[in-house]
């Protein structure tokens, strides 16, 4: 069975919550703080080692632009 990686993110909840509010005020579909941490994760592999590909296994990120 596959060990799930869970970290412990209490120290750095503020900022995945205000990342959350910031993706929900302009996006078209309700992201989780998991959605949140996921997305900061992608961006910062797609700069800083971007020949990895990532799989990406959450919801769809569509921005509205106003």
């Amino acid at each position: 069975m596959k060990r799930q990686f869970r970290p412990d993110l209490t120290d750095y909840l503020p900022y995945v919550e205000a990342l959350k509010d910031r993706l929900n005020d302009d996006g078209l579909y309700t992201m989780s703080l998991t959605d949140a941490v996921k997305i900061a994760v992608e961006k910062a592999i797609e700069k800083v080692v971007p020949d990895v590909i990532v799989n990406k296994k959450r919801k769809k990120y569509i921005r509205i632009n106003f």
